[in-house]
């Protein structure tokens, strides 16, 4: 009957993916009373479980952004169309949404909104890992992790699976790399960075960093070796980069549909698809892999988790953004990453009653920026850029699209999030640092313009060369956040009299137009930003997913620039001059790309991003480094990061118990969101009976 009213007993302590069962492990039993009968009068059998009936409910209904007639689980395909398989594949790890600290199977939750446990452990295929600085980490896997099959998903089956994502990458002929992965026992994994020798780059990394990358909660599980497996072979006996291009253009083809799941048994964790009935134009629906399951034959192995829970299906319910919207306004969502508020995108108006914010809190590591194309002309130029983040009322930009209560405005601009910002600098240093306006200031855009060459030619801006000044901004539809955001962008741009397309696109087309190897044929687009550490912002990785202040290439090793890099992949110039000052922004008028400042110091970022990962480094050496990013960002504003934002997770308090809000377990996330942890780690748990308190 909606939220648990027991104590919590757990305390305090990552995109939005996200029952108990009649085995004897999980049933509590009475305590004995010997063998005298007490006297009907007596209270001797209250200890004794109240019969419970039968759940309110035989399944937990979530949504996803995809379709069935897309969905893809071959993650090399040319589009991204694996939403959804995180509810079909075992949760990697969990990740606390407070401490961002990392916790593996075995994890133990109290359970007082279960009334047939006290506690459930959780499995989750990492179990642990260890650090051999500077260059090497051992993960260790848990030995009980299946695909739906039975075969073991194990470390030979993840090396086969990085083989082939080596090979795929174009590295079957590149010299100055290596395939740097190994099983190095059925459940071990060690991988490790070139050490210099055999003609490789040496890539130590200090122990943080390699900590920091061991044993994830999120990322590519293995996909089945009978998928990976030939391809690998193929890869190995081609002799020719043509030939290695046939192999490639077969695997990125190579479509993992749901009937094909289902057919070779190729996903993992407590919830499989068992049939085609089960397969839906507009639903999917798997089944819980327990022991009664496996008893009767109609699962290969039970699952861990399963005997976590009583919830005996799962239905991932497909489409976009409104139809998502359509669902919850008729209450046929059961558990969604979001949180419930006035003008938000859900909200008491549009929620029945029992569908109820479950809980909430402010995200470390979650907020959006304008994510800036530098090899956009008006891009490149310094003013203009100021001048559109001066335009624009970021304030209103992210209460329009995530609404007030969830949007919190940056006040620390240094590309960080404030959480990062006040937790690595002083007051002091982020007091010293230049305040862009969060709220529109078309006098401070207008002057900035000017101070770029461009004027104002009627009610339309243009360039130096006469051109009238206009750029793109895109945003998937997917996520019904941003066009809030995109809208208010071009409002204001519009009302100074900057030119502004918009475009809602498809999932796959918009990461497909964020994509360096495809051009990067976008302007700005609103994205999502947020690490768990410094180190995480301040880098350069590649890829279109990749938030770094550097853009690294795809085919680098480690997909890191080198330090001798002058341009990133989005045109951005590394070895440029920052102020003296700090805090300070002047510039030449028509600075351009890469201003000669009369008092600046000069700085390689390229540079300066890989001395962060470097072992050897005092923590003073690295706090100075981290205040040149800072003082990079603060002075150029690459992007902007416009806010951080309040998270949660509303669900269905009539047919389902919830632990209460500030519940240890509602404190953990695989990759971005609280639902799949708690779904596929079994802590979801129906009731017994439809009862639920009112909203206030």
């Amino acid at each position: 009957m909606g939220l648990a009213g027991c104590p919590s007993g757990g305390g305090t302590d990552s995109t939005d993916e996200p029952g108990e069962t009649d085995d004897a492990a999980v049933t509590p039993t009475a305590t004995p009373t010997g063998e005298t009968e007490a006297p009907p009068d007596t209270d001797a059998d209250t200890d004794s479980p109240t019969p419970l009936g039968e759940p309110a409910t035989d399944v937990v209904r979530v949504f996803q952004a995809n379709s069935p007639d897309v969905f893809d689980a071959n993650v090399w395909a040319p589009q991204d169309n694996t939403t959804g398989v995180a509810f079909m594949t075992d949760l990697q790890a969990v990740r606390n949404v407070h401490t961002r600290q990392m916790a593996y199977s075995g994890v133990e939750f109290e359970t007082p909104w279960k009334p047939r446990t006290d506690s459930v452990s959780v499995m989750t295929w990492y179990s642990g890992y260890e650090v051999d600085a500077p260059y090497d980490v051992y993960e260790s896997h848990d030995d009980r992790a299946t695909y739906w099959n039975g075969d073991p998903l194990d470390a030979d089956a993840r090396e086969t699976h990085f083989h082939v994502d080596y090979f795929q990458a174009g590295n079957k002929f590149t010299e100055d790399t290596a395939f740097t992965q190994e099983a190095a026992s059925q459940w071990e994994y060690h991988w490790w960075n070139t050490d210099g020798s055999d003609g490789l780059p040496d890539d130590a990394q200090a122990q943080h960093i390699l900590a920091s990358q061991a044993a994830p909660n999120d990322g590519d599980m293995p996909i089945h070796p009978d998928f990976t497996q030939p391809y690998l072979e193929q890869y190995r006996d081609a002799g020719t980069a043509d030939a290695v291009s046939a192999v490639t253009d077969d695997l990125v083809s190579d479509r993992i549909s749901l009937q094909r799941l289902l057919e070779n048994g190729w996903g993992s964790g407590p919830y499989e698809i068992r049939s085609e009935d089960g397969i839906g134009s507009a639903e999917l629906t798997l089944h819980l892999r327990d022991e009664a399951a496996a008893e009767a034959g109609d699962t290969v192995v039970a699952h861990p988790n399963a005997a976590n829970t009583n919830v005996p299906k799962l239905a991932i319910q497909w489409g976009d953004g409104e139809r998502r919207q359509t669902l919850a306004s008729n209450g046929a969502i059961d558990l969604n990453g979001n949180i419930v508020a006035p003008n938000g995108l859900y909200s008491r108006e549009t929620l029945p009653d029992h569908m109820q914010e479950l809980t909430r809190w402010l995200r470390s590591e979650g907020g959006d920026k304008w994510r800036l194309n530098w090899n956009n002309p008006h891009l490149q130029n310094l003013w203009v850029r100021r001048a559109l983040v001066a335009a624009v009322d970021w304030t209103a930009a992210g209460a329009n699209g995530w609404g007030d209560a969830r949007s919190v405005p940056i006040e620390n601009h240094t590309y960080m999030l404030d959480a990062q910002s006040q937790s690595v600098f002083s007051g002091e240093f982020l007091d010293s640092l230049h305040s862009w306006p969060m709220e529109s200031d078309t006098e401070a855009a207008a002057e900035y313009l000017r101070r770029g060459g461009y004027s104002k030619q009627g009610d339309q801006w243009v360039d130096p060369n006469g051109n009238p000044a206009a750029i793109d901004v895109i945003f998937p539809s997917a996520i019904a956040d941003y066009a809030g955001a995109a809208q208010t962008i071009r409002a204001n741009l519009a009302e100074i009299g900057f030119g502004i397309n918009f475009s809602s696109q498809g999932w796959s087309t918009w990461s497909n137009n964020l994509r360096a190897d495809n051009g990067l044929n976008y302007d700005s687009s609103i994205f999502w930003h947020g690490y768990g550490e410094p180190f995480g912002y301040y880098n350069s990785s590649a890829g279109w997913v990749s938030g770094s202040l550097v853009m690294g290439k795809a085919g680098a090793p480690a997909q890191r620039v080198d330090p001798d890099t002058e341009v990133d992949a989005q045109g951005k110039p590394l070895q440029v001059e920052i102020p003296s000052e700090v805090g300070a922004i002047e510039a030449p008028d028509e600075a351009g790309i890469d201003p000669d400042l009369s008092d600046g110091e000069e700085i390689n970022l390229a540079g300066i991003v890989r001395e962060i990962r470097e072992p050897g480094k005092s923590e003073a050496e690295i706090q100075e480094l981290y205040r040149k990013c800072a003082r990079y960002y603060n002075y150029y504003l690459p992007h902007f990061v416009f806010h951080q934002y309040n998270w949660g997770a509303w669900g269905n308090v009539r047919d389902f118990e919830w632990p209460d809000p500030g519940h240890r377990g509602f404190d953990f996330e695989r990759g971005f969101g609280i639902s799949t942890a708690m779904i596929l780690g079994g802590l979801v748990e129906a009731s017994y009976d439809t009862g639920f308190q009112p909203p206030e």
